[in-house]
């Protein structure tokens, strides 16, 4: 950050003529408020910075020619940012109201809170990428404590008001980490495993802020996957930021437009800003979309086959400036610029639209599911009725006849008898015995 004509600005210079202002290149003076942290992409060459005072975190191409917003909420005072292009992940620090640190992926997506208790003043931050460790200094609770990139294992490494009064800028570089501390007007030094062997490295500063670590390591090698896309810049009309490979269907890159256009449906074109005044809107409806409302459409212009193509005039014609959405069910729709809010809100009658659609299918299914459950409740009851009044209604006779009754006794006798004199098998005819004199054999 520097200083021109009197309002903050983005810019650069080499590092041993970076006191010269002759030397420094201007590459942002515009819609800056109070512009604080500062982080270097170094493999797809683009910059981040925080802005305590339009309450934003921006990006941009490393000579400043594109940039964009990518977050303007839920942001109170937002102070120091580390960025991690090997792992496409950016942090930042934010000291108001309700303190934290956050992170997302270096095109905006996947942001999640990563500290929230036990934080009052986080000042300077820094990642340490071999260790995938982050380390903050909290200038209200006078501490240095570091987290891994998940937010869990914090470890509070140096508690102290005489060595950390108000410290502010952040740097870790092999076994130590490094602070400035405003009130001290001097650089520390301590052990970044166990917080001892406190050092003083410089004094008698003049409100030391931010510090830096200069080193190859320091800037690990990865590669550019918006260089390694077939097309230049992977295809974008504009911004090509890395995405984080949260899954392994992640996207590699993700495109960006300005913060006045939008991307079209092929994720690639920006389109502009909308015009004040509608224009051409071309809508198809099959038969069994629903039906527009005459007062937000102006013109059925004619049907066939049950298909309506309708047109809603403006004062203007404009080119085709968005991209083309579809609706819900079997209804499309191609705006080529947006209709005025003022004469009508295209997305909130084809949401009414839709809520009366769901309303109708709601109250068909209930006609035909409810007289189908009662009609099967009144069959079984029938049904349970008349098997009830049949059991009551039959009748039963026994006889009890004395010439058949038998005593247990006689019924073993007469198993006993039957067991002797039953025949089992074939029975072979009984031998007769011939005398040789009657036949009158010799």
């Amino acid at each position: 950050m520097c200083e021109s004509s009197d309002k903050s600005c983005l810019c650069s210079a080499y590092i041993d003529k970076a006191s010269d202002t002759a030397e420094q290149v201007i590459l942002i003076d515009s819609q800056l408020n109070s512009p604080e942290g500062l982080a270097i992409d170094w493999v797809h060459k683009n910059i981040y910075w925080t802005d305590s005072g339009n309450k934003t975190i921006s990006v941009a191409t490393a000579d400043g020619s594109r940039r964009r917003t990518l977050f303007n909420s839920d942001l109170s005072e937002p102070r120091a940012i580390a960025v991690d292009p090997t792992r496409r992940f950016m942090y930042w620090s934010d000291w108001g109201d309700k303190a934290k640190i956050e992170k997302a992926g270096l095109n905006g997506v996947g942001r999640r809170v990563l500290v929230t208790d036990n934080i009052e003043w986080p000042n300077g931050i820094t990642l340490d990428l071999l260790n995938q460790r982050l380390y903050w200094v909290d200038s209200k609770l006078h501490s240095l404590s570091c987290i891994d990139f998940n937010g869990s294992n914090r470890k509070v490494l140096i508690s102290s008001v005489d060595d950390l009064s108000h410290p502010f800028g952040l740097a870790v570089f092999e076994d130590r980490v490094f602070w400035t501390d405003l009130e001290n007007e001097a650089i520390f030094s301590a052990n970044r495993l166990n917080g001892l062997d406190i050092s003083v490295l410089a004094e008698n500063l003049n409100n030391p802020h931010d510090i830096v670590v200069f080193h190859e390591l320091k800037q690990p090698k990865a590669p550019d996957s918006c260089e390694l896309s077939p097309q230049p810049n992977g295809g974008c009309e504009y911004l090509c930021l890395p995405a984080p490979q949260i899954s392994p269907h992640s996207p590699k890159y993700t495109c960006a437009c300005p913060d006045n256009m939008w991307l079209g449906p092929d994720m690639k074109k920006c389109y502009k800003d909308l015009p004040t005044t509608s224009t051409t809107v071309l809508a198809s409806t099959t038969a069994a979309s629903r039906t527009a409302s005459t007062t937000t459409i102006a013109t059925v212009i004619g049907s066939a086959n049950n298909t309506a193509e309708v047109i809603l005039k403006a004062v203007s014609e404009a080119t085709i400036t968005t991209p083309s959405f579809h609706l819900p069910s079997t209804t499309s729709i191609l705006i080529d610029t947006e209709i005025t809010t003022g004469n009508s809100n295209l997305s909130q009658h084809y949401a009414n639209n839709d809520q009366g659609f769901d309303s109708t299918v709601t109250a068909a299914v209930i006609g035909i599911v409810i007289p189908v459950v009662v009609i099967g409740l009144l069959c079984m009851g029938g049904y349970l009725i008349w098997r009830n009044w049949k059991r009551k209604n039959t009748k039963s006779m026994n006889f009890d006849n004395p010439v058949y009754r038998k005593t247990t006794e006689e019924e073993d006798e007469d198993e006993i008898h039957i067991g002797r004199t039953a025949q089992i098998g074939h029975v072979y005819p009984a031998r007769v015995a011939l005398s040789l004199e009657d036949d009158g054999l010799p």
